[in-house]
């Protein structure tokens, strides 16, 4: 069974969740059951407030790359969380670290630990 580790400033701070029949639920459905600085947003993939890192504890799955829908994409690089090259990608590697929105990515059966 997978589970997510919430980590926020100042990094002493964490909560985690184990997935279990939450598999499949977004980031931030799942980070709205702890105190967690990602629920307050939209929820809709339009103000970016959800902006999270994502590291995989799983080191096959850090090592596969990731696609990221348009919207996201987008949003993420205006913020500055992606660079030229991995805006232009098609994929992008999972490790190092990601940003991705807590509201577009669905949790799977994996171990994830999740940075404000």
């Amino acid at each position: 069974m997978g589970s997510v580790t919430f980590i926020a400033p100042p990094f002493d701070v964490k909560r985690v969740i184990h997935v279990g029949s939450r598999r499949y639920a977004t980031l931030l459905s799942l980070a709205r059951e702890v105190p967690w600085p990602a629920h307050k947003t939209c929820g809709q993939g339009l103000c970016g407030a959800c902006a999270v890192k994502i590291v995989f504890c799983d080191r096959a799955r850090a090592a596969t790359r990731v696609s990221l829908g348009p919207d996201e994409k987008t949003l993420l690089y205006r913020a500055g969380k992606l660079t030229d090259a991995q805006y232009r990608a098609a994929d992008i590697p999972a490790h190092p670290a990601l940003w991705r929105l807590a509201c577009q990515y669905v949790v799977e059966d994996e171990d994830i630990l999740v940075f404000a």
